[in-house]
């Protein structure tokens, strides 16, 4: 789901400009509680090891590397804000984080714990491809208490039909390895997997190999439109999607020991306490991370940074150019509010929540979706529903809702 590097999609695919957004205005004073970031994402480098057909990243090739005097300037500007506080996720997330050295992450680890450490409680997350994943690595995600996502996305004749090497071979068997490893040493992880069409016809397949090897959860990440990749499978397969996830609702419940999948778990948690509120000028509003300003903030591995949907952070569009508002070198994040970009991004993505709020039943659970894919799908920041959020949150959620609602109306039966 996460976007590390700048596109060139705009110029392949073109499309009708969306009326600027009314401006609307931005003040930090105005939210309740005072604004807090609660993930930092550090694209540590472009590149990556493999090669996938859905990957929406172009410049995978690039060997660039973030310093760790970008990491302690990224660290630092949180503090000159206010912005850190109580805790902070720190996601290692680009093209393949562990094409890194373990060097840097061992200093960098070092330096975000000396900036942050007294004011906050700093957590790490790295989701990586698993293909690398050794017993140095293992020993190093142990020493910091990493929480590690493998991404794989199934059974190997699935998995090796989009995630190959640069050769053209797949990757399935060093994922299986990799997630031995860290089995072997202990560590728990989750899976994420890419659905796509070519799920949907083994669904079983898809299930019996997360239940084989043990993976407690597993969050599905429908294939998306998404910068380079500019077209999903999954377009114009409503039906099909929507047994898939009868498909995983069943399962999940009839497994043992028990198969969490995200999706599902977070309609479940949903429905049982919905978002918590954000106040901001006097309304209360579903605490949707992506549509709040600075609650997530991407810093590239050159110092720019952007807020809101990580994924938009480099591309490139007319109205919002690259979407950077600053450079962690040279800006602060609060100051680079005062953008133009940033007005524009800012006024955007409030319309488009407003078109939710409007239009939608579920916005009470989800706070508006996801900025970049209104963005990706529809053209416009100020929109509404997109087949991301039918398939991420809409379909999950009313499955889980339904099947709650049929156990309450079930006759009571009697021994």
């Amino acid at each position: 789901m996460f976007a590390e590097a700048p596109i060139r999609w705009f110029a392949r695919r073109p499309r009708a400009l969306p009326r600027p957004a009314p401006t609307i205005r931005f003040d930090p004073a105005e939210f309740a509680p005072a604004l807090q970031t609660r993930l930092l994402i550090l694209q540590a480098t472009p590149f990556c090891n493999i090669d996938c057909d859905y990957c929406y990243l172009p410049e995978r090739d690039s060997t660039a590397r973030m310093s760790i005097a970008t990491v302690r300037r990224a660290a630092e500007r949180l503090l000159e804000d206010d912005l850190a506080r109580d805790e902070i996720t720190v996601v290692w997330h680009a093209g393949e984080p562990l094409a890194m050295p373990r060097a840097f992450y061992a200093a960098a680890f070092s330096v975000l714990e000396q900036v942050l450490g007294s004011t906050c409680r700093v957590a790490h997350s790295i989701q990586t491809n698993g293909t690398l994943i050794d017993d140095a690595w293992c020993e190093l995600f142990k020493r910091h208490h990493v929480q590690i996502g493998v991404s794989v996305d199934g059974p190997a004749a699935l998995h090796d039909r989009h995630r190959r090497t640069r050769g053209g071979h797949g990757t399935h068997a060093r994922v299986v390895a990799g997630m031995q490893r860290l089995r072997a040493h202990g560590i728990a992880f989750h899976a994420i997997a890419v659905v796509t069409a070519d799920t949907f016809a083994d669904a079983h397949g898809f299930v019996d190999f997360f239940v084989e090897q043990g993976v407690a959860e597993v969050g599905c990440n429908y294939d998306e439109a998404e910068g380079v990749h500019a077209r999903s499978s999954l377009a114009g397969r409503e039906a099909a999607h929507a047994a898939f996830v009868q498909h995983l609702l069943d399962r999940s419940l009839a497994s043992d020991p028990p198969l969490r999948i995200r999706e599902l778990g977070l309609a479940l948690d949903l429905i049982r306490a919905p978002l918590p509120r954000v106040r901001w000028q006097g309304r209360a509003w579903p605490d949707n991370a992506q549509a709040q300003p600075f609650a997530l903030i991407t810093v590239g591995h050159d110092g720019r940074f952007g807020t809101f949907s990580p994924e938009l952070l480099g591309q490139r569009a007319a109205e919002f150019g690259d979407f950077v508002l600053g450079n962690v070198r040279t800006d602060g994040y609060l100051a680079s509010a005062r953008s133009a970009c940033f007005e524009r991004l800012w006024s955007a993505i409030v319309h488009g929540t407003r078109a939710c709020e409007a239009a939608c039943a579920h916005f009470g659970f989800c706070g508006g979706g996801a900025p970049a894919n209104k963005f990706y799908e529809n053209s416009d920041f100020a929109s509404a529903e997109t087949l991301y959020c039918r398939t991420m949150f809409k379909r999950p959620f009313d499955a889980v809702l339904s099947r709650l609602e049929g156990a309450r109306e079930a006759p009571e039966v009697r021994p």
